[in-house]
Order: C-alpha cells, then structure tokens, then sequence
C-alpha cells in the first residue's frame, strides 16, 4: 500500500493537551532507505488523560452590580481593587445642581416656618384679647341691673366682643396657610435632598471594587471619573469571591465531549505555577459565532458557551484575570498510545501508522479511539515497544 503526500496526514489533533509529562522516547533512523533520517517513536502503554486547553476569564459566579442613578458626571469613584464595607460611599456623581436647589429649598423653609409662627402669635394675641373682651362683657349686665350702667354701653360691650371673636376666623386660617407652606416647603427640601442623595451612591453588601467596561469589545475602557454615564448604566461591580467561576468556550467538534461535572485543571496567568481544580457547570445548549479577539466581529468558526466552577479558595482569584481550562474528555488506563504526529490516511483515507520492523518500514492499518494534540490512543494495530515513524517516508 504506497502513502499519499504529507498533506493528507491525519490532522486528528484537538485543542486540549495530554497530561504534562506524557513523553515519548524519540530517535532518528540514520541507515539506508527510505526512512533515513526520519524521526520515530516507541510505541506505548500507560494511562493517559486526554483533555481540552481553552482559555477564559475569572469572575465571580454571584456580584452586586452598581448602576448610575442619574446622567451627571461622574467626580469620584472608590479606587479599583479597594475591599468596601456595606454602606461605604462608592461613586460620587456631580450634584452641584442640587446643592444649589437644596439650599433654596432650606431658605424657603425657614422663611415658611417664620411666618407660621408670626402666624401662632397673632392668633395668641387675638385669644388674649377675645378672653379679655368676655370679661369685659360679662360683668356688664350685673351693673346695668344695679343701676350704674346703662343697656347701651352693655350693648356696645357685646358687639365688641362678637367683633374680637369674628376676626379670630382670619386668625385661624391664617395659621392653616402657614402650617401648608411649610408642609410645601418641606417637600421641597426632600425632593432637593433626595435627588442630591441619587448622586451618592453607597454599596449594598461588602466586596470587592471592580470597575465596568464600556464601548466595543475592540475598543472598550473601563468607567473612570470625569465621564458621563447614562441613568442605568453600569458602573462597577461587587463580586463575591467565595464562589468563583471561569467562562470560556469550546469548539462544536468537541461539544460532545464537554460534559457537564467533567473535571478541570485551572492555571493562571498571573500564577502559572498555581493549579485551582475546577468542574464543568454549565454547557450551553446553543451555538454562536466566535468573537474576534482583533476585530471584535464574529467569525465564521461555531463555539458554545462553557462555564467552570472553581473548587479551591484563594486570595489570588480576582475577578478579570486570565485563566487556562485543561478540561478533562477522557481517562484511558493501560492504553496503547502513539505521538498524533505517527498517524496518517493513505490514498484510500484509511488511518495508518508507518511501523519500522528489522530495517524495514511498512504500513500497518490502525484504530483511533480517541486523540489530544499530542497523542493518540490505539486500540488495534500496534503493540507497546514498536517502533513508528513521525513522518510520511518518500518511498517504500
């Protein structure tokens, strides 16, 4: 059977990587033929784990989300990374607009609140005086009977006393218009107050500071003082960091291998001497288009979304950074395993493997089961300890 050109190698290689330290006793055939100077490799059996490698980003899996309450510009925010306690002020908007307004509406109050008493005074004095006029009034009567008054000035001192007590009616409503205005006034100085208050904003729980991003996935930059937000929008977030997760995505070839509770290694960026475990969560049921990491388009490539629960605790899980997932597909034990750089497809597409047996090489039809970008499992048409080629001979 001759082999096709190197073309039509077999590309079985995935995007996970096999377990670190999985190696492969590798030499070059210097003789005569037509595999000198070819590398090769022993054939193997081990165990061998085969995983995926994708990368995704920390974050916390619950955060309070702190929106702008109104469209000023924001003058301070609490600083990114800072721990806040629950009512801690967090983002300061421009509320000289309603300094001003709360200021006259405390000078209309108290200007409401001085006429109301000028108001309770009068109408005081006027009690005073309708007290002072029945008494007047009153003793007036007895003397007309003893003779040394007479009906007229009795008269009179009636109609003085019905006269102090209409007017008491002026009074009166007089102190109900004042007691209104500073109801009025009152209710200004809230509103002043509370929109005042709306440029203040404290943290619903303790947490973590983590500023929002705003504009294009190519382009965006995170929220920072001096701009202008819409009411609603994002400002910053409290993560809970008890309870951290990684969101990446998978290629659809591989979605049948992703299953939900599939073990994961967890590395990051910033420490990639640190390995976290984790555990697939969430696997989504529907497909997108790939997101340019350049471009910040859509490609044409098919992804879905995978979520990763974070089982360990650390301090150094923050929200934001950079994560590799090693996701484990398959654990295979005492398995026969081959670089992927040893299998190919001849002319007629069938998989092979070149195997090199006292100074000759032939080509051996095998089965894959299954295959990481570094190697593949075997399970018929090699043995542990043959030897293969890692490239297409010239000839047979």
């Amino acid at each position: 059977m001759q082999a096709t050109t190197r073309n039509r190698a077999l590309s079985i290689a995935g995007v996970g990587l096999a377990l670190a330290g999985l190696a492969f006793a590798a030499s070059t055939w210097n003789g005569v033929g037509p595999a000198a100077g070819i590398p090769s490799a022993v054939v193997k059996r081990g165990d061998v784990r085969i995983t995926l490698t994708e990368s995704g980003e920390l974050r916390a899996e619950h955060q309070a989300t702190i929106q702008a309450t109104n469209d000023k510009m924001i003058v301070w925010m609490a600083p990114e990374g800072s721990y806040v306690k629950e009512g801690e002020l967090l983002v300061q908007l421009d509320s000289s607009k309603y300094v001003i307004q709360r200021s006259s509406a405390d000078s209309g109050l108290q200007m409401a609140k001085a006429q109301l008493e000028a108001a309770l005074s009068d109408l005081e004095q006027q009690r005073n005086a309708e007290r002072q006029a029945k008494l007047e009034y009153e003793k007036l009567p007895a003397l007309a009977e003893k003779g040394f008054i007479n009906q007229n000035e009795v008269a009179t001192a009636r109609l003085a006393y019905e006269k102090v007590l209409s007017a008491r009616r002026s009074y009166e409503a007089a102190v109900v218009a004042a007691r209104a205005n500073v109801e009025r006034a009152a209710q200004e100085v809230n509103q002043s107050q509370l929109k005042y208050d709306l440029g203040s904003i404290s943290a619903p729980r303790d947490g973590l500071v983590v500023y929002a991003r705003v504009g294009d996935p190519g382009s965006n930059r995170k929220i920072e003082v001096g701009m202008t937000p819409f009411e609603g929008q994002d400002l910053m977030y409290l993560p809970d960091l008890s309870s951290m997760i990684v969101e990446t995505e998978i290629s659809e070839v591989d979605l049948s291998r992703v299953r939900v509770g599939s073990a994961a290694e967890l590395r990051l960026d910033a420490y990639p001497e640190l390995a976290f475990r984790g555990e697939v969560a969430v696997v989504s049921g529907l497909a997108r288009r790939k997101i340019s990491k350049v471009t910040g388009k859509p490609t044409g490539l098919k992804v879905f979304d995978v979520t990763l629960k974070v089982l360990d605790s650390d301090e150094r899980l923050r929200p934001g950074l950079t994560a590799t997932a090693e996701i484990l597909v398959s654990d295979y034990r005492d398995a026969i395993y081959v670089p992927v750089a040893a299998v190919f497809l001849d002319e007629l597409d069938q998989t092979i493997a070149y195997l090199r047996k006292l100074g000759r090489v032939e080509p051996v039809p095998i089965v894959v089961a299954d295959s990481s970008d570094r190697v593949a499992i075997v399970t018929d048409g090699l043995e542990d300890g043959q030897e293969v080629l890692l490239e297409i001979p010239d000839a047979l």
